[in-house]
């Protein structure tokens, strides 16, 4: 099962790229006039065009990253409701994704860059404290971020992260993980469970935790209409709840 994952992955990871720059939008497709999300533009950590969703605001600040394929707008219902939780968002479009350009000069898998300037954008913003989310590729890209100081990321939650994919090693980056983590996956979800469980073990964090939860959801479903969704929400919002608490 897991080979028919990656297998998947791959061609999804394929098509987005050969998409090209000259198709993507200026904005997200999904952003909508007075539901107080707004389109921004960044820049990661070594320089490469960034655009995503910004919402709320807050001393906490939330990365959110996407899984292949995808765009911010995978996360748009979740972030408006982490915004009215009191939090800062920002939703990314990882280079090459959405509406982020494909690099011409830098490295077009450096996703760990995307999450680090995203980063950097939400403290210029005002975020005292940040942590950040991903779900599938965007979960293994957090984790080889949050591993590097350089990043200042102060806590990080995986979903159904694969422990290495696209010329991202989480698993190695986890050995040297020393910021809070959260780990979820769904049991049925092919071999993610299993990658969950080897993240949290390699991670150095004292404060860690993996959550298996029942069915296949996956990603961001995880938190969304499933039959676990109201656990992974409350595991999720429990730890954003800590780290807040020291903003």
């Amino acid at each position: 099962m897991r080979l028919v994952a990656l297998l998947a992955l791959s061609t999804l990871a394929l098509a987005a790229s050969s998409a090209g720059a000259s198709s993507r939008t200026e904005q997200p497709y999904c952003l909508q006039a007075g539901d107080g999300a707004a389109s921004v533009s960044l820049r990661a950590a070594d320089g490469a065009r960034l655009r995503g969703l910004l919402l709320g605001s807050g001393k906490l600040g939330i990365v959110l990253g996407h899984q292949v394929g995808s765009s911010s707008c995978e996360w748009y219902e979740q972030g408006k409701t982490f915004a009215a939780a009191g939090y800062r968002v920002l939703a990314i479009d990882f280079r090459g994704f959405g509406s982020s350009p494909v690099p011409a000069r830098l490295p077009t898998q450096a996703l760990d860059s995307d999450v680090a300037g995203a980063a950097a954008e939400l403290r210029r913003r005002g975020a005292r404290r940040v942590v950040a989310i991903g779900s599938s590729l965007g979960g293994t890209a957090v984790v080889v971020a949050a591993a590097s100081r350089a990043s200042r990321l102060d806590g990080v939650v995986s979903l159904s992260a694969p422990a290495a994919y696209y010329g991202l090693d989480a698993l190695r980056a986890a050995k040297r993980l020393t910021v809070p983590a959260r780990f979820l996956a769904a049991r049925l979800d092919g071999n993610f469970p299993a990658d969950a469980r080897a993240l949290g073990r390699a991670a150095r964090s004292r404060d860690k935790a993996v959550l298996i939860l029942p069915g296949g959801a996956h990603g961001t479903s995880l938190l969304e209409n499933t039959i676990s969704a109201r656990r992974a929400r409350a595991f999720v919002v429990a730890f954003l709840g800590r780290i807040a608490a020291t903003a």
